[in-house]
């Protein structure tokens, strides 16, 4: 082996080396700047948003001329009256398997 031509090749190596870590690095940044567009992220949410606040205010519209209440009351004394009767009927099953 002749030193001279091992120091040529490790020279060479070298200098691919260097030019492959910098060709990696570049695209490794070209990618990360396609795929990290905030701009785009931005967009996407502000016309998210604008959406939402259309939609939230049709809803809040209709939602005030609802009825208030007497509705909700009666929804929740049903509630309470059925499952009084589903504990007496759990409690009677219970009492059987004894």
């Amino acid at each position: 082996m002749d030193p001279a031509k091992q120091a040529t090749v490790m020279r060479e190596f070298q200098k691919q080396s260097a030019q492959m870590d910098m060709t990696t690095e570049m695209m490794s940044d070209s990618k990360d700047d396609a795929l990290d567009n905030d701009e785009a992220e931005d967009e996407t949410e502000d016309l998210t948003n604008q959406v939402l606040d259309e939609i939230g205010i049709g809803i809040a519209s209709q939602l005030s001329s609802a009825p208030k209440g007497k509705i909700g009351r009666k929804n929740a004394s049903e509630n309470v009256s059925s499952s009084s009767s589903e504990i007496d009927e759990l409690g009677k099953r219970l009492a059987a398997l004894r």
